[in-house]
Order: C-alpha cells, then sequence, then structure tokens
C-alpha cells in the first residue's frame, strides 16, 4: 500500500485566454478548477493506475470542503487533518504560448494541528510499504516537519520525497535518507549547492566525467534512487552506484504541470508492485512524457505507459 503525504494541497485554477489586458478587465470563457497541490497530483495519477492508496495532509476552509468533495467523487480515499486555515488557491493564467502563476501563501496552521497528524502517521505508517512526501511546506509547520514524519514512517516504509531542494537538501544534512528523490534540475542545483551558471540542456548534455563528479556529492550517498528529471532534455539517474542518462520521445507538448508528480507516482507504484529499478524509472518517466500531452491528468492515458518506455533511451555513464 502507498501513503501520498501533501502538508500543504491546493485548489488548482487554470485561466485559458485568447486575449489578455493587464490594464483592464478580462473575462474568462474557459475555466478549468480541480484540486491540486504535488500530493494530490501524485493521488490522481495512483488512482488512473488502480493503486492502494491514501492521501493525507493538511486542508481546511471552504475550499477544503471542495477538496474533499471532489476527491470522494472520484472516490479517492483520504484522511486530512481539518485545521483553522483555509487552502490556498493556485491561478495559473495562459496566454496563447505564454503563462503565469500567482500561488497564494496561506497563513500560519496551529502547532496542534501538526502534533494530531503526526499521532495519525504513528497510527497508520504501519500499514503503508511505500510512503510520498511531497510539495511544498505549509505556513507555519516545524522546520524539521519532514524529518519527524520520516522517523515514524522509515521502519516499515520505503520514502519517495519529492519537496524543495531547500528541504531536500537540508533533509539529507540531518543524515535522513529516503529511498528515492525526485528534483528537478533548478532544485538538484539548489540540494547540491551547485551554483555554476549552467542551463538544463547543457547540464544533460555534459560528458560523463563532469556529472559523475556532481553526484558524487556526499548528501546523495546512501539514496537507493536519485532521480533527476529535465522537463524534455530527459533524465539523469544516480541508482546504486551507477549513473544513467535518459533520453525521452518528443511530442508535442500540451502542458508540463504535474509531469514530476506523475513520475513520482509512477516510482510508487511500481515500487509497490515489485518491479525491478530500471523498470520503474521507464515506466515512471513514461507518465511523465504521457502527463505533458494532455490538458488534465484525468485523460492520462495509462495503457500506453509500456509503448513510450520502449522508445526512452537509457545510457550507462
Amino acid at each position: 500500500m502507498i501513503l501520498s503525504i501533501t502538508s500543504n494541497p491546493a485548489i488548482d485554477v487554470i485561466y485559458e485566454m485568447d486575449e489578455l489586458d493587464t490594464n483592464g478587465v478580462n473575462v474568462v470563457d474557459d475555466v478549468y478548477k480541480t484540486p491540486g497541490g504535488k500530493g494530490i497530483n501524485v493521488s490522481k495519477v495512483l488512482d488512473l493506475l488502480r493503486a492502494d492508496f491514501m492521501v493525507t495532509g493538511f486542508i481546511g476552509g471552504s475550499n477544503g470542503d471542495y477538496v474533499i468533495d471532489k476527491l470522494d467523487d472520484v472516490n479517492i480515499k483520504h484522511d486530512f487533518i481539518f485545521t483553522n486555515v483555509d487552502t490556498r488557491n493556485c491561478i495559473r493564467v495562459i496566454h496563447g504560448d505564454k503563462q503565469f502563476e500567482i500561488f497564494e501563501k496561506t497563513n500560519k496552521i496551529d502547532s496542534r494541528f501538526e502534533r494530531t497528524f503526526m499521532s495519525l502517521i504513528q497510527e497508520i505508517g504501519k500499514n503503508y510499504d511505500i510512503s510520498v512526501i511531497s510539495g511544498s511546506l505549509m505556513n507555519g509547520l516545524s522546520d524539521n516537519f519532514v524529518e519527524e514524519t520520516m522517523d515514524i514512517l522509515q521502519d516499515n516504509s520505503k520514502i519517495i520525497l519529492d519537496t524543495s531542494g531547500q528541504v531536500t537538501k537540508k533533509v539529507l544534512e540531518n543524515n535522513y535518507k529516503p529511498y528515492a528523490i525526485k528534483p528537478n534540475f533548478h532544485e538538484f542545483k539548489e540540494i547540491i549547492g551547485l551554483s555554476e551558471d549552467i542551463s538544463s540542456e547543457d547540464f544533460i548534455n555534459k560528458d560523463s566525467d563532469y556529472l559523475k563528479g556532481i553526484f558524487s556529492n556526499k548528501l546523495l550517498d546512501d539514496i537507493e534512487i536519485v532521480l533527476v528529471t529535465n522537463g524534455k532534455y530527459g533524465a539523469i539517474l544516480k541508482y546504486k552506484d551507477n549513473l544513467y542518462k535518459i533520453t525521452v520521445p518528443q511530442y508535442k507538448i500540451q502542458r508540463t504541470v504535474g509531469s514530476g508528480d506523475a513520475t513520482v507516482a509512477g516510482i510508487a507504484k511500481f515500487l509497490d508492485d515489485g518491479e525491478s529499478v530500471m523498470e520503474t524509472v521507464l515506466k515512471a518517466i513514461s507518465l511523465g512524457v504521457l502527463n505533458a500531452r494532455v490538458y488534465e491528468v484525468e485523460k492520462l492515458d495509462v495503457s500506453k505507459i509500456n509503448e513510450v518506455a520502449e522508445q526512452i533511451d537509457v545510457e550507462l555513464l
């Protein structure tokens, strides 16, 4: 079974506009609204994969009610801590080939809700073989929220961590080692402290000696899977002592939002199924590719996972 933890859920609102007047009134014809936040996005893909899972975290207010109602509509199992803070909105405006985002910052959560959450994890954690901790931390949570959660889970569960570069770096510096991490390129730079001015395309095309040097960073020791995703440029995988360059097939991209979450869902599901690490990673990346081809995650066609995986090239560095 899989536990998906999202401390900072959201309602994702997408406005798609033919014209945008930054000094006047804009009327939006196409509005897409759905529960979001990384852990919920992971859960949506797990649901498509028919995984055995539950999602938990913190919600509140009328937005929290909306999240619960929508998850109930599609029978996604959940056990959230209802708080004194209204769940945030994340607004994305798409105008032609350009887009911008407005992410609300929540008010501070009361510490008693964090204690309630830890009690819940203490109670249910032993039931889950895989635990995913993903997304940003809700305002007001303690600095060691991730570490404390891992303390409870790590004896019984393989932990997949996909949060900000700064939070991941702090967790690793405190010698907490998840089973897998899946940063994107920019988060990875934060984790290892890479200050070099280098584009994501140039990074993935660096020679093997350069990449081996980068991935020899001590913070990455004792992590079974380090998967650095890089959008259409593919990914770099560190698995045990080996390094692999992964090149993905090129398709017309409908959206990039949620592709990393789809990949994380794949890692969780296929590990839970007992797949090998390499097979898990290939299928997980295929989910990320398939997500980028559709406008809504609900339209992601999981029947094409193997078809896409066969088009992925893996090079041992």
